[in-house]
């Protein structure tokens, strides 16, 4: 099995995935959200890559049915009814809605590796879920990190290479890793031992701080709190394996 990872999702950009699992990360945050907004019954999340098109879907829904969620600039978008705190994805608030879903990075980068057969949302939160079912796909992998404005993302290459770890130990076979997974890998075991610290280190982990946010870093390092694996495919993101025990959620 070869297991790559992209530091940027532009590194992705016009490339053939279609015998490639892909696992996006946005540790901070949208993979956090949409790991509790699948854990906590949602109907389902789509993925936009701007305010305009997230209004656009929701028109074909009723007004009731679904929620516009998103940020810009780390805050919440105007008029949009959550914003991309993974707090805000409770069970009472989330259940039973479609959630609309726009962010400066995470969703981008789904998009990006849409043509995948297999693209699989997975953060901290889900880490072991996702790593399980991916390694019985049978496939190669390719792990994309949706960076910070399409620059590099200490948060999310060392969840990279928390996947590519826990993939090597499942599968048992031997495992060919590109310069980009080694360096995640080797990132993931020199911090492993102080997630928290190291997000809240991270560039993106020190905005939010500033803005107020810090309380999403702190939830972000959680590490295996859901067991819930979300799936992108036919432009919807769905729960494929909750057959895992999980935790109360926020």
């Amino acid at each position: 099995m070869r297991i790559d990872v992209a530091l940027v999702p532009q590194e992705i950009e016009g490339k053939n995935l279609e015998h490639i699992t892909a696992i996006v990360i946005d540790v901070l945050r949208a993979s956090t959200c949409i790991a509790n907004a699948i854990a906590n019954d949602c109907d389902g999340v789509i993925p936009t890559v701007s305010v305009e098109e997230a209004m656009d879907i929701s028109k074909a829904y009723a007004r009731d049915d679904y929620l516009l969620c998103g940020e810009r600039k780390n805050e919440k978008i105007d008029g949009f009814d959550l914003g991309n705190s993974p707090s805000e994805y409770g069970r009472d608030r989330v259940q039973g809605k479609k959630l609309i879903m726009t962010t400066t990075n995470g969703t981008r980068a789904i998009r990006t590796a849409k043509t995948a057969p297999d693209v699989i949302i997975g953060g901290f939160w889900n880490i072991s879920a996702c790593c399980e079912l991916a390694a019985t796909l049978n496939r190669d992998i390719l792990i994309v990190c949706a960076g910070q404005n399409g620059r590099f993302a200490m948060e999310d290459t060392i969840c990279a290479g928390g996947f590519a770890k826990k993939l090597s130990a499942l599968t048992g076979a031997v495992i060919e890793e590109t310069d980009g997974c080694r360096t995640a890998r080797l990132l993931y075991e020199t911090l492993h031992e102080r997630l928290e610290e190291a997000l809240s280190e991270s560039a993106h982990g020190r905005n939010l701080i500033k803005g107020g946010f810090g309380e999403d870093v702190k939830v972000a390092a959680r590490t295996d709190y859901v067991g819930v694996v979300p799936v992108f495919r036919d432009g919807h993101i769905m729960a494929i394996d909750a057959s895992r025990n999980a935790k109360v959620h926020a």
